[in-house]
């Protein structure tokens, strides 16, 4: 791999967790090889996600970066978009695109994503390939089951699993892979190779507007 693809223009944003369970959510991203992070909007999920993944692939501790998300909810509007697969996904994921370039810079993502250091890809696409780097899943909680289980094993040796969810945003029901997942983690007794962190509203660091919200929507539906 060309190390100059990937090599940030400036130092990448510092990053301090600023309460518990973010604490837990690096902790977990450094040190585990399948990570599973439940949280609703705000708590900063993705941006830690991409801190995390990130520095190991411009520290060249990775070669590949691989962002993929399900397709659900999507429709026929991803064939509506011009463009090739790359440029139609692209908006899709844009939440961990705009992570990684607040804190590692526009440039290196741009140059990474050319080199192939960097690959965007609906799930369906993963099914398949060998995760050998860092492979993130986004929006978990729209997976079928099915989808879960062959994401799983897709993970080698060296390879790095992600997954970001919130159940609160689910378009699938309560049948949904994430849900599966949590069950077929303590049905196994997993726990020694897959890490779990849970957040709930309360860990929300958006901001007060954006807790409210949630906290609001959360009684609704009590």
């Amino acid at each position: 791999m060309n190390e100059s693809a990937v090599t940030p223009l400036h130092a990448p944003v510092r990053v301090t967790p600023k309460n518990a369970s973010q604490q837990q959510m690096l902790k977990a991203l450094r040190n585990s090889q399948i990570t599973v992070i439940l949280a609703p909007a705000g708590t900063g999920k993705t941006f830690l996600t991409m801190h995390v993944a990130g520095e190991k692939l411009v520290k060249h501790q990775v070669d590949k970066l691989i962002l993929t998300r399900p397709a659900v909810g999507m429709g026929r509007t991803i064939g509506l978009l011009k463009g090739d697969l790359r440029e139609k996904f692209t908006p899709f994921l844009a939440p961990l695109i705009e992570a990684f370039t607040i804190q590692y810079g526009k440039v290196p993502y741009e140059k990474a994503l050319a080199s192939g250091a960097i690959e965007m890809l609906p799930l369906e696409y993963v099914r398949g390939r060998n995760i050998s780097g860092i492979c993130i899943l986004d929006e978990a909680q729209n997976t079928t089951e099915d989808e879960m289980y062959a994401l799983l094993t897709r993970v080698t040796e060296q390879g790095k699993l992600i997954i970001l969810g919130d159940t609160s945003q689910t378009d699938m029901g309560k049948a949904n892979g994430l849900s599966w997942l949590f069950e077929f983690i303590k049905r196994h007794q997993l726990y020694d190779i897959i890490s779990i962190v849970r957040a709930t509203s309360d860990d929300i660091v958006r901001g007060s507007a954006c807790k409210r919200i949630v906290q609001a929507r959360e009684y609704d539906h009590q």
